[in-house]
């Protein structure tokens, strides 16, 4: 099925916007290349403890430090 067209490209030209349609400045929008949504940012991996580099096993004396501490605290109290 052919569509007429009733309007010449002249009146088409004076009909142009000066602004896109889309404009994102109100904001709202979130143009990042990383940019995601609610779900996807609970979807995320977490990234997985390792405790063989140096930052895990400084880690892991602080925690053990931390208990014994707190274990001594409960029984003097």
């Amino acid at each position: 099925m052919a569509t007429k067209y009733t309007k010449s490209f002249n009146e088409y030209l004076k009909q142009w916007e000066d602004a896109a349609a889309n404009s994102v400045a109100g904001g709202g929008v979130d143009m990042a290349p990383n940019a995601m949504g609610k779900k996807a940012l609970l979807k995320r991996k977490k990234r997985v403890y390792d405790g063989r580099t140096r930052e895990g096993k400084k880690f892991v004396e602080r925690m053990l430090a931390r208990r014994q501490a707190r274990e001594a605290a409960k029984k003097t109290s």
